[in-house]
């Protein structure tokens, strides 16, 4: 039985993992990842120590049968800290590189191979799949498992893609996305979440203290953890809380049940607390248009709340705010072009406002999110899936759908004998897909199912 497996970030660890686990003797697998080093991905590849992890140490770990992994990997490199720490996500890239290793040293009767290389198809052929890589040879394996993450942040708006390259960067993540900037220079972030947090950290790193325009639609910031976000929760879910109603009854009772929390002295994040392990079944529960009205009017403010941000992070920002230097504005983006003096004018509308601003940047940053759309003309694998029928996206622009035990359905909605998917795309059919607890549970289940568990 050979496995392959796309991808090496947290959820291609996970699998890998998961499979050398349960890997019946003689098979083999091949994990090709295109991008750096294992168990890195996009968030866990960061260069800088000051990027912190969202969630506390504690809850870290890689997998559920050993809650407490990460925070005792971390004492073992002499990095003891209290579960509650939010610590660098590079140390988190490099454990979970450490656990890999050490599952395929377990498993000497497995055959490994790491393929650095990107698989631009994949073809099914009797019974079995056929990838073709961009620089190697042609692969075929019998279960082909996507651990693919995020797709880089949609553009906000059409003018600046016509921006030059050195003036617009659509993707923060990119390596040289600050180089050759000015200490001084004025910057303009699209996107007032989590990765705008991030880029700011970055700023401060490199010295810089120009002015900065962060600007979103309703300028919401993220909301911090406590300071120990490991505290037994106060708050309690009655009996039949979010049992049935609608998606407005619903808001009105976690409302209600965060105004008698704090009314007793307890903290809204617990309701939160109890509010997380149903929320898959509360997605599962909403049709199509309740689904689109709460993407409309609720995601930025479930996004805040839910996403909360490491405290030492915010503070980055509260105090570049009180210097003055940053401006967290809620408005429209209108347009954006290089003005004769080389900088790129940005032209704004407040939220609620007539009037037009103008901001201008020596470099404008894209820090609006991944993006979870497949949307006609994508490159890549997932465009050759798509091209091929081999992709059933999800309506609301939320990713893919698959079936219970993780194949890909294809357009006509059919699942595919061994072709699976664990990622953030999977938001699509159970909203929670993209916290490690999530997905952690995901990768297990799918790995089960690759097996035939």
């Amino acid at each position: 039985m050979h496995f392959l497996i796309i991808g090496g970030g947290f959820v291609g660890t996970a699998l890998a993992c998961e499979l050398l686990k349960q890997a019946p003797a003689g098979s083999s697998i091949t994990l090709a990842n295109s991008g750096g080093p294992l168990g890195k991905g996009l968030a866990y590849g960061t260069q800088s120590p000051l990027h912190l992890l969202n969630v506390p140490a504690a809850r870290m770990s890689w997998t559920d049968e050993q809650p407490d992994d990460f925070v005792n990997w971390l004492a073992g490199q002499g990095n003891t800290c209290d579960g509650a720490a939010f610590v660098p996500r590079q140390r988190y890239g490099d454990y979970l590189a450490v656990r890999l290793r050490e599952h395929i040293a377990a498993r000497p009767d497995v055959h490994w191979q790491q393929l650095q290389d990107r698989i631009d198809s994949l073809t099914p052929e009797a019974g079995r799949w056929i990838a073709q890589c961009a620089h190697g040879p042609t692969l075929t394996a019998d279960r082909v498992l996507l651990a693919l993450g995020n797709f880089a942040p949609a553009c906000p708006h059409p003018s600046l893609q016509a921006l030059p390259a050195d003036r617009y960067v659509g993707d923060p993540w990119q390596p040289d996305a600050l180089s050759g900037l000015p200490a001084d220079a004025p910057v303009a972030l699209i996107g007032t979440g989590l990765t705008m947090l991030d880029l700011l950290i970055s700023l401060q790193a490199m010295g810089h203290h120009g002015p900065v325009l962060a600007i979103s639609r309703r300028g919401l910031l993220p909301k911090p953890h406590r300071e120990n976000e490991l505290p037994p929760p106060q708050w309690q879910a009655p009996a039949g809380w979010l049992a049935a109603g609608s998606l407005r009854s619903q808001l009105r009772e976690v409302r209600q049940a965060i105004g008698r929390a704090q009314a007793n002295g307890q903290d809204w994040r617990d309701v939160w607390v109890a509010l997380r392990p149903r929320t898959t079944a509360l997605w599962h529960r909403l049709d199509e248009r309740a689904r689109a009205q709460f993407l409309r009017h609720l995601l930025p403010f479930w996004d805040v709340h839910r996403h909360r941000a490491a405290p030492q992070a915010l503070a980055v920002l509260r105090a570049a705010q009180a210097q003055g230097r940053v401006q967290a504005a809620a408005g429209r983006l209108l347009g954006a072009r290089v003005d004769a003096d080389g900088l790129v004018a940005l032209q704004w509308r407040a939220r609620g406002g007539q009037d037009t601003q103008e901001f201008k940047a020596a470099r404008v940053f894209n820090c609006t999110g991944p993006s979870t759309r497949l949307a006609e003309g994508r490159r890549g694998l997932f465009g050759h899936l798509l091209h091929d029928g081999r992709l059933r996206p999800c309506p609301l622009g939320l990713g893919l759908e698959v079936g219970a035990g993780y194949a890909l359905a294809d357009a006509e909605g059919r699942e595919q004998p061994g072709l699976f998917y664990v990622g953030p795309m999977l938001r699509s059919q159970h909203w929670e897909a993209t916290a490690v607890p999530e997905l952690r549970a995901h990768a297990k289940a799918a790995a089960r199912a690759a097996l035939g568990c």
